[in-house]
């Protein structure tokens, strides 16, 4: 199972340097269920959390995610993250994790923690 988290924080990690949605289900199981932060309700299915892809990257076009750590338990995997995007004309990083359950090497469900308010300062500017 360490080997499946490895290749699988490998696959993330190059989906996020190069995000493009269409490349989604390289990841993510058809019936994903994405908690994000702000929103009421869960992403639920590969096409809405394609569209939540799409939109931050139409109002993030440079955002890209890195790895700064990893870690496993059982089929959970946790990917600690720092995100550098260019909003309101300067350039922003900011941190978060994603803890995501696997199934057959795909996200199955995940929770993605942020702090939303460093962007809207930032967008406010």
């Amino acid at each position: 199972m360490a080997d499946m988290h490895e290749e699988f924080v490998a696959r993330w990690a190059a989906f996020w340097a190069a995000p493009d949605p269409a490349a989604i289900d390289g990841l993510s199981a058809p019936d994903i269920v994405m908690h994000w932060p702000g929103r009421a309700e869960p992403i639920r299915g590969i096409e809405q959390w394609r569209a939540q892809a799409a939109g931050a990257l139409q109002q993030l076009p440079d955002l890209r995610l890195a790895v700064v750590a990893h870690a496993r338990n059982g089929a959970t995997s946790f990917v600690a993250w720092r995100a550098t995007a260019t909003v309101g004309g300067a350039p922003l990083q900011w941190e978060g994790v994603d803890r995501m359950i696997l199934r057959d090497g795909l996200v199955a469900e995940s929770t993605v923690v942020f702090d939303g308010a460093v962007l809207r300062r930032a967008a406010a500017g």
